[in-house]
């Protein structure tokens, strides 16, 4: 486990020098708060590793891998509309197609707590642009209060509920990841929109750690990408 962090760790930083000058400034990897949507604050950081796995209908774990692809998210401003956030992307060599698209752009967009659900909210645009927050995030938001309908695993890039082309909810406890250990995960594994040949998706988040793990997948190749929160410290 140590071995497999180092290297993370090592893919990070070669991410994060090997930007061109026109690339946006990049904080310290070793400092930063993370996004805490219970005290979003100005300055706060969270940093992801990128995964691409596969047979996402199969119960198996094992079906992924991390890539060199990092993503990063700062709280830049605050003004009356929520807390602005500066979203990169950041690699090495190629990108997959799951996130080439508009690889070199930085996107920029609100989160604001309503009613104790964080809300994601497009800047100078009807539609949201983010590799992390999709389109169905930016309408419904995300829960904060901890969700207790049923306990599930999370192992490989998957969870513990069956395949359903269907919404489920349920919490993990003891979570480990990176040598970080998340007493309570709220999980939502939003994948309706499969039944209709659409994408589904993922999100592994708490109100003190924002999102730990996100990852969409497509119906026609059961195949998908992902972010796994890096630990600050």
């Amino acid at each position: 486990m140590q071995k497999q962090l180092l290297l993370l760790l090592l893919l990070v930083v070669i991410a994060l020098n090997s930007c061109k000058k026109d690339c946006p400034e990049i904080p310290d990897p070793t400092t930063g708060d993370g996004l805490r949507f219970d005290n979003l604050a100005v300055g706060q950081t969270a940093r992801y590793i990128g995964l691409l796995g596969e047979n996402y209908y199969t119960p198996s774990t094992g079906d992924f891998a991390y890539t060199d692809d990092t993503l990063l998210l700062k709280i830049v401003a605050q003004d009356a509309n929520g807390f602005q956030v500066a979203e990169s992307l950041h690699y090495v060599g190629d990108v997959d197609d799951w996130m080439a698209q508009e690889k070199d752009s930085t996107y920029f967009y609100y989160l604001k707590v309503q009613n104790d659900t964080i809300r994601v909210q497009p800047i100078g645009s009807d539609f949201l642009h983010s590799r992390i927050f999709t389109y169905g995030v930016s309408q419904s938001g995300l829960p904060l209060k901890k969700i207790t309908s049923q306990q599930v695993s999370i192992s490989g890039w998957k969870t513990s509920f069956n395949y359903c082309e269907c919404r489920q909810e349920g919490y993990a406890v003891g979570y480990e990841l990176f040598g970080q250990t998340y007493d309570y995960l709220n999980v939502i594994v939003e994948n309706s929109f499969m039944a209709v040949d659409g994408p589904g998706e993922t999100y592994v988040f708490s109100k003190n750690h924002g999102i730990v793990r996100f990852s969409e997948y497509g119906w026609w190749t059961q195949a998908g990408y992902g972010w796994d929160l890096i630990p600050e410290n």
